[in-house]
């Protein structure tokens, strides 16, 4: 935080704002650079827009809200409610109006970091369905069959990721101006571009989390590693079956990759679109049995190909 004291040289007011200043800074238990700035002429009282001495701004706003729009400059003593001097009430509304805003259980800020966590959290839950089926194509860890019970319950996660991210944006936005004292200098500035552009990049980030599975077909096809094909040791035969409650592009990778992996199978293919799966594999070291088994297993049902 930055305080600017204007003055102009022998102005008898200067020292002891300058000492109020420090006075109210050390009451609050608040930190800030106290910058004494002279002004030696009327040139320098226009361009600084000096409403006359001692003039007090806060990170370059003046603590009279109403002084703000004034437009009368120029080398003369400026005259406060009480006086040559500001009120310690004037500094003090000031001074805590560029603090942080705060208030019990460790204030908003806080309680917005919670929210946005959460709402990221629930983003990466509701998008596990096909997160999961790319980890075990890449591990081979068995999470394959995890996707379909965090498929059910995919709308109500992204109910709540919806919920909490636009809850964070209110608090974020109200939360702040609550905690303004009225007229103070936070209460009449904007809100900062760093936090307009953090929040785009949250709702980004969250946005493009939730919507995984709509691309992550390409993503598990570009991570997945490759299975050489298998040499039958006879002659080979094709079966073809629908998993009709497949719901994500990224499982359809998982499965031809489980198939492919199975012995005696010599190529898997997996359509998304269609929901069909077709087989060729050695009769002699695999059965169909096998497959459906595999389907089974991560929660999802074979039905029978037309």
């Amino acid at each position: 935080m930055k305080i600017e004291v204007l003055y102009f040289e022998d102005c008898p007011n200067h020292k002891p704002a300058v000492e109020r200043i420090k006075e109210v800074l050390r009451e609050e238990g608040l930190a800030g650079d106290v910058v004494e700035v002279e002004v030696p002429n009327a040139e320098t009282a226009r361009r600084l827009r000096f409403l006359g001495s001692p003039s007090i701004c806060v990170n370059g706003l003046d603590i009279e809200p109403a002084a703000r729009s004034a437009g009368e400059f120029g080398l003369m003593c400026r005259r406060y409610e009480e006086g040559g001097l500001p009120s310690r009430e004037l500094i003090r509304t000031a001074l805590r109006g560029m603090q942080p805003p705060a208030s019990e259980s460790g204030g908003p800020p806080m309680r917005r970091s919670f929210i946005f966590g959460g709402s990221l959290v629930a983003a990466v839950a509701a998008s596990l369905c096909c997160i999961l089926p790319i980890l075990a194509t890449v591990t081979g860890i068995a999470a394959l069959g995890a996707a379909a019970t965090f498929s059910r319950f995919r709308p109500y996660l992204l109910g709540v990721t919806a919920v909490l991210f636009v809850l964070g944006i209110v608090r974020a936005y109200h939360g702040s101006r609550r905690a303004c004292t009225p007229g103070s200098v936070c209460a009449t500035s904007p809100v900062q571009r760093w936090n307009v552009l953090l929040l785009v990049f949250l709702g980004a980030l969250v946005a493009g989390i939730a919507a995984f599975p709509y691309y992550s077909g390409r993503v598990a096809e570009a991570v997945s590693t490759s299975v050489s094909p298998q040499q039958a040791a006879g002659q080979v035969t094709t079966t073809s079956f629908l998993i009709a409650d497949m719901d994500c592009p990224a499982c359809a990778v998982g499965f031809r990759t489980a198939f492919e992996k199975l012995p005696g199978v010599t190529h898997a293919a997996v359509d998304y679109g269609t929901r069909r799966v077709t087989i060729t594999y050695d009769p002699a070291q695999q059965r169909p049995e096998t497959f459906a088994k595999v389907v089974s297993d991560a929660g999802f049902h074979v039905k029978p190909s037309d």
